[in-house]
């Protein structure tokens, strides 16, 4: 059973009172939006909602963004502010020609914090750039997310934590390995 395969309008107002107290808001949001519309449609007030919820229940809560949906149950798509946008897609242009650019003359080139940083040169370099183009896939994924109108958020941020958590892998072994070669 997935989300939004509930239907509540065969229920009994006390019954859909039990239901909207138990109901996770945010783990099943159509659930919930249709829930809601079965309650508004037998001409009764909502109850309010829950103010507070026990320690251990506030802990099994999934807080990772859910997706949205209206009190009919349509998919609200995400939105992003524009400056945000230009910036994801700015940055990345940015650092995959700058890693473009160490790889070509083959002196990729790391700034450190508290060092005069790392030259990296042949693989080390390649895995840099890598690491480089994953941090590209991640910023330009929320970029087209927000232009996707469907409801396919979780496949974005699947890409965007496959990508990141690659990105990072490589970002690691390509400066222990320039560090100490």
């Amino acid at each position: 059973m997935r989300d939004g395969d509930i239907d509540y309008s065969g229920y009994a107002l006390p019954e859909l009172e039990e239901a909207l107290a138990g109901i996770n808001r945010l783990q099943y949001p159509r659930n919930y939006a249709n829930l809601r519309a079965a309650y508004e449609a037998l001409g009764s007030t909502l109850p309010a909602a829950p103010q507070a919820q026990s320690p251990v229940a506030a802990e099994i809560v999934d807080v990772r963004p859910q997706p949205r949906y209206d009190e009919r149950g349509r998919y609200i798509p995400n939105r992003i502010p524009g400056r945000e946008l230009a910036s994801h897609v700015v940055f990345s242009l940015a650092i995959l020609t700058y890693g473009a650019y160490g790889v070509w003359v083959n002196d990729l080139y790391v700034p450190g914090r508290r060092s005069r940083g790392v030259h990296l040169h042949d693989i080390t370099a390649w895995l840099m750039f890598g690491a480089i183009v994953c941090a590209c896939v991640v910023m330009v994924s929320i970029v087209v997310d927000h232009y996707d109108r469907r409801d396919n958020e979780r496949s974005y941020r699947a890409i965007s934590g496959v990508a990141g958590g690659i990105g990072w892998i490589l970002f690691g072994v390509s400066l222990l390995w320039g560090v100490f070669q």
